[in-house]
């Protein structure tokens, strides 16, 4: 009997690196990973961070950090490493004190102080800072395996302006779209396979 070819099989054309993303393939039903979106903050030859952009938490800042008084932006669940931290990413063309640079205007973490100063004055909103609980790591060589045994595709961000105003429910399904024609298949595929 002739050998059927893996059609979850990845063929990754780009590599990981700071500012682009990890779509999940649809079989990978591991809980937070499960039709993911993940923005690479930093890989290096120690290995990669990044947050989950489409796993929303079900609060706003304010309900987990009541030092954000007033502030009802929501907060997503950025992975599974630390879940008692707060993280955020932001566009803005000046970064905040003790920022990371991830691509163009696009900045990780930075100074609280001025965090809050920027959120009060409406300069942070919705439109250009998300919150995240928690982070996504791998160690070094992780996140190669990974790919490997093609649990991802990685590929890079068609807007910038996306990761925070498109509705995180269907930003899996529009950046699966993004990908060549042999992927679509994947979005037929149902949540729990097994129940088919």
């Amino acid at each position: 009997m002739k050998k059927l070819p893996n059609i979850f099989k990845i063929d990754n054309k780009l590599p990981p690196k700071k500012g682009r993303i990890l779509i999940s393939q649809p079989l990978l039903n591991d809980g937070i990973f499960a039709r993911s979106i993940v923005l690479i903050t930093e890989h290096n030859q120690n290995g990669t961070i990044g947050f989950v952009l489409n796993k929303l938490a079900g609060y706003t800042l304010r309900e987990i950090f009541p030092e954000f008084k007033g502030i009802k932006l929501p907060v997503y669940i950025g992975g599974p490493v630390s879940t008692n931290s707060l993280h955020f990413i932001y566009k803005y063309n000046k970064p905040l004190p003790n920022s990371h640079h991830i691509i163009e205007d696009l900045y990780w973490n930075g100074n609280l102080k001025e965090l809050k100063e920027y959120l009060y004055n409406n300069i942070f909103n919705e439109t250009n800072i998300k919150f995240f609980i928690g982070y996504s790591g791998w160690a070094k060589g992780q996140l190669k395996q990974e790919l490997e045994n093609s649990f991802w595709i990685v590929n890079d961000i068609y807007d910038l302006n996306s990761i925070f105003t498109e509705d995180y429910r269907n930003m899996w399904k529009r950046n699966v779209i993004r990908l060549e024609k042999k992927y679509h298949f994947w979005l037929n595929v149902p949540l729990n396979p097994q129940l088919n």
